[in-house]
């Protein structure tokens, strides 16, 4: 059974390295969602252009409107919206080990983070290298991502030592 009294104390008032950086984490995930929501607005028609920073290699309309950008059928800024909402579920979820928090959390909120490192690092080489523009936006997205998955590491570490004893 859930206590969700307890859950909400661990949460808001512990003070444990795992859950500072789960704290770290959840911040960086809505940094994305607000930078993400702001992509989405775009690739929707909401807005009809990114302000972008005036230098030639510096072109967010263009990346966020390429075929790349629509892939899956949907534009990826809702996608990785999405991703980001999931990740701070994750981070938050269960609270700490004193509250019910289990270490099987940890390791699927560590696939989720590195695999959105690795989508990151792969989209950063697709617009270097052949679309050759920046998106000022995507490049945020990317080092949120790859910080996430470092932050994320020791607490990942740990969790799987601790279900291979079990």
């Amino acid at each position: 059974m859930m206590n969700a009294e307890e859950i909400k104390k661990e949460l808001r008032e512990s003070n444990t390295d795992d859950l500072d950086r789960r704290r770290k984490i959840i911040f960086l995930s809505a940094v994305g969602l607000v930078d993400f929501s702001i992509i989405s607005l775009y690739q929707t028609g909401v807005i009809k252009r990114l302000p972008d920073i005036p230098l030639a290699i510096f072109d967010s309309n263009k990346v966020n409107a390429s075929n790349e950008a629509y892939q899956f059928g949907v534009p990826d800024g809702p996608v990785s919206s999405l991703t980001y909402a999931a990740t701070m579920v994750l981070a938050a979820a269960k609270g700490t080990k004193r509250s019910g928090r289990k270490p099987l959390l940890d390791v699927v909120l560590g696939a989720t983070v590195a695999a959105n490192a690795i989508g990151a690092v792969s989209y950063l080489n697709n617009m270097i290298f052949k679309q050759k523009k920046i998106c000022l936006y995507c490049v945020t997205g990317a080092a949120i991502n790859i910080a996430s998955a470092v932050i994320a590491a020791p607490i990942v570490l740990k969790s799987l030592k601790k279900l291979l004893r079990e």
